[in-house]
């Protein structure tokens, strides 16, 4: 049950404020209710224990009255009302204590016994000693009202009920009267007992019918109007029409509205009388989530009527529930124009679900922004933030399952995903987000990520099938690039992978030729790798990438078995059948990546004449060898070989990078200057090879007997100094201390 409404407190205060109250103003001014009603409550029953004169404890009485009533209606927690009850308790105690002094002191005489039962002293106490009670049965029905079980509940109230007996017989307090019986009627209605509640409401009002303006007889006659409007019984006019709606007015309104539209469902007539009386609270501006929320379970019946724009809020949910999607939406749309966001309300659950019509209806961008700027709402519920991003990501994804979405839409489905993921782990489409994300992140240990946390064996399939997809395709970039470092990792999280696969994908000859491309890098036992490899090649019609996978994986294991022998006798076969490209990709990293420079340069001998048909191979291969001689000091060979190789690639800056340096360790400094001013003519000063080839003829000349030409040189340097790369200052500091020029040693001391 409800607490009693605003008006019923104010006619409490009225009908028992007895006295005047006399206490200072400051005092009277102080907030009842909240954080200053227990203190003042503490404060008064203080004034009591000092035992003053009757006069005060009338007082006290008066004043305790607006102090507790304010504090039940503040709805305090079951503790609360336990200490409210304590302190009443103990203004009782006391004020008995100080009549018993009363008493005292008269001695058993009775001549002044008569006298003080006929004095101000004695209506003093009686009233102080019956408002106290009073006033404890009102935070009786408050606890009361807390206990959810029927059968304790009748045990709670009747400590309400008893109190309110005990005022409703103190006759010649009318007020107490009047509130007794006021209170009991309360008692009955919180056990239900409407029948009871409604006879006594109906005997206090007959009771009071000669003062019609009484406040006791106003409330009673809304009580039984409000039992009347529960029990299917309206009037057809109501309070606050064409004036000002009271919080009591809106409570009993609100009954009368469910009542009227509940008629109007038995009958199938237009509830108008419903609708006048909506139009009413909601201009009062009592209109709240609760009541629009129970507004709406009679969309149907509102859909018909005029209520303002509300009219297109209930025409939205009565089409939603029907499934008229596209009416729907645009019902939505239209209670949203005119609304707005107001305030007082909360909103947010029709938002979503205009953004779910909008959804159905096939009209996904509209949806979407609604969607988004619920997001962007501080005071969005945890539950409706679950469900508006599970939305989101449907929408998504159903672009995507029908094939017409852009590449934007791919970013945004994975984003939703995600978000959906974090609101809600455990929702049973969530596998199949944590998929979304695995296939379209391109991020194996995204992929890795999302298999750990789903619960479908079916899901983790297609994940760990993504995922070593995934990884399959960044370890081939990685070895192919010859980053075997990165590989490495790769692989073991390949290896790791490939347990989830499902035993279908296993059998596929190419996901197995990748697994033993993984396992040639990282496996402890090469041979095994190798007797798994000669079984693959026997199976014969591979294609080209498996028989990539598979001569790199030779390459490797033969590596890491420490054999050059057989690396170079696998070579030689794979040259001398002719090695197609796809083969050299894979090829040419692993000849590069030898530390060795006699086998670096055996195999890369090997290998040239089969690539003479590939001629961009075909001069990696031969910038190998020269590397490789230069490495070995043999200038006469480097320089040889780089002659041939400026006239084959004449407009290759590696073929006169080559000549260059060969030409200087040959001993043909002048031949090195003319082929890096090749270079250095072509180049600008914003390129490393421009400093590299500025530098070393540079010290060329100044190491001549031309020492001074190599001073133009140095100034063109000095004027670009600033784009000079950090891996050639140690460089351009040797050369410019050693040189012999005037002005660049002025400019190196300045």
């Amino acid at each position: 049950m409800t607490r009693a409404p605003a008006f019923i407190a104010l006619v409490l205060l009225v009908v028992f404020a007895l006295r005047a109250p006399t206490l200072a103003a400051a005092d009277a001014a102080q907030p009842a209710g909240g954080a200053g009603g227990m203190p003042k409550l503490v404060a008064l029953t203080t004034q009591l224990q000092a035992m003053p004169s009757s006069e005060v404890f009338a007082q006290v009485a008066n004043e305790v009255g607006p102090v507790v009533d304010e504090l039940r209606q503040a709805g305090l927690s079951p503790d609360k009302l336990q200490a409210l009850r304590r302190q009443l308790e103990l203004m009782t105690s006391l004020a008995a204590q100080r009549l018993d002094q009363y008493e005292a002191d008269t001695h058993d005489d009775e001549a002044a016994l008569e006298s003080m039962y006929r004095s101000r002293v004695w209506d003093d106490m009686s009233f102080a000693l019956a408002a106290f009670p009073y006033w404890r049965a009102w935070v009786d029905l408050e606890l009361a009202r807390l206990v959810k079980d029927p059968g304790e509940k009748t045990k709670a109230l009747h400590p309400a009920q008893a109190g309110f007996k005990l005022a409703s017989v103190q006759l010649f307090k009318p007020g107490l009267v009047y509130g007794g019986w006021l209170g009991l009627g309360y008692v009955e209605r919180e056990a239900g007992n409407k029948e009871r509640a409604r006879n006594i409401f109906k005997k206090l009002e007959e009771a009071l019918a000669a003062e019609p303006d009484s406040p006791v007889r106003q409330a009673v006659s809304l009580e039984l109007r409000m039992l009347d409007a529960k029990a299917g019984t309206v009037s057809a006019a109501f309070p606050g029409r064409g004036g000002k709606v009271t919080d009591s007015d809106a409570a009993l309104l609100k009954n009368e509205i469910f009542a009227l539209l509940q008629d109007s469902r038995k009958t199938g007539g237009r509830p108008m009388q419903a609708a006048e009386r909506i139009k009413a609270v909601i201009a009062a501006g009592k209109l709240d989530d609760d009541l629009l929320g129970n507004l709406m379970t009679y969309a149907q019946e509102l859909a018909s009527v005029d209520i303002g724009p509300y009219t297109d809020l209930a025409g939205g949910e009565f089409a939603l529930q029907y499934e008229h999607w596209y009416n729907a939406m645009q019902k939505y749309a239209a209670f949203f124009k005119a609304v707005g966001s107001p305030d007082n309300l909360d909103l947010n659950p029709y938002r979503y679900r205009w953004a779910y019509a909008a959804y159905k209806a096939d009209v996904y961008e509209p949806a979407i922004d609604i969607l988004n700027k619920l997001f962007a709402q501080r005071n969005l519920s945890e539950e409706l933030d679950q469900n508006a991003s599970k939305l989101l990501y449907v929408i998504f994804a159903t672009r995507e399952q029908r094939g017409n979405a852009a590449e934007s839409n791919r970013k945004r489905l994975r984003e939703a995903a995600a978000r959906f993921v974090s609101r809600s782990p455990n929702d049973p489409a969530a596998d199949a987000a944590r998929l979304v994300i695995a296939q379209s992140s391109g991020s194996a240990s995204q992929a890795l990520q999302q298999m750990s946390q789903t619960t479908s064996a079916q899901t983790r399939a297609e994940i760990g099938r993504t995922a070593f997809q995934i990884i399959a395709r960044d370890f081939s970039a990685a070895v192919a690039r010859g980053k075997t470092a990165q590989g490495g990792g790769l692989a073991r999280q390949g290896i790791d992978a490939w347990q989830t696969l499902p035993p279908e994908d296993k059998k596929d000859t190419f996901n197995f030729a990748m697994l033993l491309q993984m396992r040639a890098l990282v496996d402890p036992q090469p041979d095994a790798v190798l007797k798994a490899l000669d079984q693959i090649e026997q199976k014969g019609n591979l294609n080209n990438d498996i028989q990539r996978a598979l001569v790199w994986s030779r390459l490797q294991l033969y590596d890491r078995m420490s054999d050059p022998s057989r690396s170079l006798e696998f070579v030689r076969a794979l040259a001398a059948k002719g090695i197609p490209s796809w083969q050299v990709e894979y090829l040419y990293p692993f000849i590069k990546e030898r530390k060795d420079v006699e086998q670096r340069m055996a195999l890369a001998t090997l290998v040239r004449p089969a690539v003479k048909a590939q001629p961009e191979m075909d001069r990696r291969f031969a910038r190998l060898i020269i590397e490789g001689m230069l490495e070995k000091k043999d200038g006469a060979a480097a320089y040889e070989a780089s002659r041939e190789f400026v006239k084959q690639f004449p407009k290759s800056g590696d073929g006169w990078q080559l000549l260059a340096k060969s030409a200087e360790a040959f001993g043909q400094p002048f031949e090195a200057d003319r082929s890096w001013s090749v270079i250095t003519n072509k180049a600008v000063p914003t390129m490393a090879i421009w400093w590299e080839g500025m530098l070393s003829r540079a010290r060329i000349r100044t190491q001549s007997n031309r020492p001074d030409e190599a001073c133009p040189l140095l100034q063109q340097m000095e004027k670009h100094r600033q784009y000079l790369p950090a891996e050639f200052k140690d460089q351009f500091g040797a050369v410019r201390e050693g040189a012999r020029c005037a002005t660049t040693t002025a400019q190196a001391d300045g």
